[in-house]
């Protein structure tokens, strides 16, 4: 595979600067183990019934649409018809590359590793053994930092073990990085969050992205309900933004309900995705840069199960 990530520059955002997704490198290029009332992040997948969802950020209507569209296979929305967007890079991934362990996931290519072994957990993963987390394979983790409730107040809140994780993950070798359950709908919200963010993290330096996890929820209803295709994305990039300012390299999460109905990728095109989807492979038509692949997992040093994704880069560069 040629190398997949790059160090991006959100030029739309008048920032100046530099971003990168799993790798450290100039090359272009998806969590809590527990779900809760406030974090759907583990809930389980979209119905097909596309109509359910608001305007499809892919439209005729997006400035990004080339007017072509294509036909795709989901596993959670069925055989649905997409636009071909501008500017967004497809996904050129090799579906027969993957390789499995019966733990974990794999990517190579002529021979050549091209990925990294991750998990993505919260406080309700309890004590973790992070040297024993290390030993079993696991290169890098992503925290749940903290998110907004989904009532009408939409309080923000504070995942209690998340400093904790983030140094203990590190002292053991570990890549970390974060996410924020977002249910943000106006772009002030949004900046409000990635403040957030900041506070929790503190002096605390991550050296894996921080991802905006804003979700459709399917299950309640939700402060986000009516937000429109137009608003998800802004603050989508409003955070973003923010995060960046921080010092922190930004990552959109996501499912493909959202990534194909609700955000406007050719406006997102600079931010590399964290992509969810629990398959063998991943069917997403466009670029991403990490996938989360399972929500049942077993890792020594972590009791229950835990979130397994993947990160895919080229190892040699990534660890120079």
């Amino acid at each position: 595979m040629r190398k997949f990530l790059s160090v991006i520059t959100i030029g739309s955002m008048l920032m100046t600067a530099a971003f990168c997704g799993c790798s450290q490198q100039n090359q272009s290029s998806p969590a809590s183990g527990a779900a809760t009332a406030n974090d759907s992040k583990t809930s389980s997948p979209a119905s097909a019934d596309s109509s359910a969802y608001t305007s499809a950020a892919g439209s005729e209507n997006s400035a990004g649409s080339s007017g072509k569209k294509v036909r795709v296979s989901d596993s959670a929305l069925g055989q649905i018809w997409i636009d071909v967007l501008e500017g967004v890079k497809k996904n050129t991934l090799n579906n027969e590359s993957f390789t499995s362990d019966g733990t974990f996931k794999y990517y190579g290519e002529n021979g050549n590793p091209s990925s990294l072994v991750g998990i993505d957990v919260s406080s309700y993963n309890g004590d973790i053994d992070w040297s024993s987390v290390k030993n079993s394979g696991v290169d890098f983790v992503m925290v749940r930092l903290g998110g907004r409730g989904y009532g009408e107040d939409g309080t923000l809140y504070q995942d209690d073990r998340a400093a904790e994780y983030i140094k203990g993950a590190q002292a053991a070798g570990l890549k970390a990085g974060g996410y924020f359950f977002s249910q943000a709908v106006t772009n002030d919200e949004a900046v409000e969050e990635a403040d957030k963010v900041k506070e929790i993290l503190g002096d605390l330096k991550p050296d894996f992205p921080i991802a905006y996890d804003w979700e459709i929820i399917k299950e309640d209803e939700a402060r986000t309900d009516k937000v429109s295709a137009e608003q998800a994305t802004d603050c989508a990039n409003a955070f973003c933004r923010q995060i960046a300012a921080h010092g922190y390299t930004p990552m959109l999460y996501s499912t493909s309900r959202e990534l194909y109905f609700k955000y406007d990728l050719s406006k997102l095109a600079d931010i590399d995705i964290w992509y969810s989807e629990y398959e063998d492979t991943p069917g997403f038509y466009y670029q991403f840069s990490m996938w989360q692949y399972s929500k049942t997992g077993q890792v020594d040093g972590i009791e229950g199960t835990v979130d397994l994704n993947i990160c895919f880069t080229d190892i040699a560069d990534y660890a120079k």
